[in-house]
């Protein structure tokens, strides 16, 4: 046992003094109290370690100084490892000078102890068959207890309240320490009043040691911590899901179990609910993010997904979480500014600006352009009214759209002037691209729905003899020019000038 218990003591010594490194190594405020108190429990832990080992009585006499002096300083490094740790205030200097004069006392009168014999001595016992040197208690001895239990027992009360007046996620911190603590006293008392041989009372300490460090520099309220992440994304607009390291669904919040359709703990069927929903999704397959759609017409919703995989300390994949979030609004919001950006408003065609994109797009040779104008419009407008003027706009862009194909694109370029690209056609449709404005006129002519009726004027230029798009432009300006000096209502083919 002597042997075993010798070896735990010097790990113990050994954690301690690892543990003293990485806390003067730590950049968190309370780093340097807690190297303090991990310093401090270094010596009694080695007193108490000399005791064990030794057979002789001026060894273990000098263990018992190394371990009671020692005892003080731990006093002291707890207090201001308390103050730190919770951060309080001092409530005043002289206070915090008479701490320290009592425990310089305790630390004379134990000096003075080889020539009065006060405050303690040792008597030799046979444990398991080696010689070990039993602690007897004096005057001197029960004023060290006292001191330091006093000490130990503020420092309890100090962390009892702030386990009750701290937010909860400062109370379990709290708690942690404070119940090291009350083990730790409790383990000591045991062996101050048991009498038990041998005296095992600083391997309390020093795992309170270990553990301080540990829950003071690394520990996180992970239970609370949990308790609020699952509050706040529950609370998200956003749909979210957690994955492990295989791609199996582990957790997801209010708006991805309803979004995915699951029951409260039914995540597992996650992946297959939003593949059906909108396509094969890799979750595995490092950070990505796209735009679906789900749905049709109406009822169609535009979802942003963004997967980001989450790696340990090791850089190995732990998992990855999803991240959906609608934005049809935003969607639909976008659509209408392109759309507006690109239409006319009066007449829903394209506009000037849409002119100059299309026919980059296009093959030239493929191409027929209609430049169309309406016949006498300002005197239309001004007979009229512009009411009326805007009706007829509105009626003639209706009819010249009608009269083509969905594949063709109809541009309003401003006032009564209309441009129209008749797409993918070749040298046969040349006869018939005239017949579009003549069915064009007999449609505007009619008057049953009260409008005046209106003519319109059109030239046609073909893709294949021109140079470029502007010069296409060019020869069908031309083309309409001339329908207009032969009287206008009809057409002007490029080829027939």
């Amino acid at each position: 046992m002597r042997k075993n218990l010798s070896y735990f003591y010097l790990l113990l010594i050994l954690a301690l003094v690892v543990c003293l490194v990485l806390s003067r190594r730590s950049h968190k405020k309370i780093g340097a109290s807690v190297a303090v108190l991990v310093g401090a429990l270094i010596g009694p832990v080695t007193g108490n370690l000399i005791i064990i080992m030794s057979g002789n009585r001026q060894v273990s006499t000098a263990g018992c100084y190394i371990y009671f002096i020692g005892m003080d300083l731990v006093m002291v490094a707890l207090l201001r490892f308390t103050f730190d740790y919770c951060d309080l205030i001092w409530p005043g200097e002289k206070i915090w000078y008479l701490v320290h004069s009592v425990l310089i006392i305790d630390v004379v009168q134990f000096l003075f102890n080889p020539f009065f014999g006060h405050a303690f001595d040792i008597e030799p016992i046979e444990v398991e068959g080696f010689d070990y040197y039993r602690l007897i208690p004096h005057f001197g001895q029960t004023f060290h207890r006292l001191l330091d239990y006093g000490v130990f027992l503020a420092v309890l009360i100090i962390f009892s309240v702030k386990v009750f007046h701290s937010s909860r996620y400062n109370s379990e911190r709290y708690t942690v320490i404070l119940i090291t603590m009350v083990c730790t006293g409790l383990l000591q008392t045991y062996y101050i009043f048991s009498r038990t041989p041998v005296d095992r009372s600083m391997t309390g300490y020093g795992i309170f040691g270990i553990l301080v460090f540990y829950f003071s520099l690394y520990y996180r309220p992970l239970r609370l911590l949990d308790r609020m992440l699952v509050n706040i994304t529950s609370q998200m607009p956003e749909a979210l899901f957690f994955y492990d390291a295989e791609g199996q669904c582990i957790w997801a919040n209010t708006s991805g179990i309803r979004l995915a359709d699951l029951k409260e703990d039914d995540f597992e069927k996650s992946t297959d609910q939003l593949c059906q929903k909108f396509g094969q999704l890799d979750m595995g397959e490092g950070d990505w993010s796209c735009q679906r759609v789900s749905g049709a017409g109406d009822n169609a919703r535009s979802y942003v997904l963004e997967n980001h995989i989450m790696k340990d300390s090791h850089k190995r994949v732990a998992g990855s979480f999803l991240i959906i979030r609608d934005n049809t609004d935003e969607h639909k919001n976008l659509q209408r500014e392109t759309w507006n950006a690109n239409h006319d408003r009066l007449t829903g065609l394209y506009n000037r600006a849409a002119y100059e994109i299309i026919q980059e797009s296009l093959e030239l040779n493929k191409v027929y352009m209609f430049m169309i104008d309406i016949d006498h419009f300002k005197d239309v407008n001004d007979t009229y009214g512009h009411e009326i003027g805007d009706r007829i706009l509105i009626k003639a862009a209706g009819i010249i759209k009608k009269n083509f194909r969905s594949d063709d694109f109809v541009c309003r370029l401003g006032g009564d002037e209309f441009l129209v690209f008749m797409v993918n056609a070749g040298e046969e449709q040349k006869p018939l691209s005239g017949t579009k404005i003549d069915r064009i006129n007999t449609a505007l002519s009619a008057s049953a729905d009260g409008l005046p009726p209106v003519s319109v004027s059109a030239g046609i230029a073909f893709g294949k003899d021109a140079a470029d798009f502007r010069d296409l432009f060019e020869k069908a300006d031309k083309a309409l020019y001339r329908t207009k000096q032969r009287g206008r209502v009809g057409y002007t083919l490029d080829g027939d000038l």
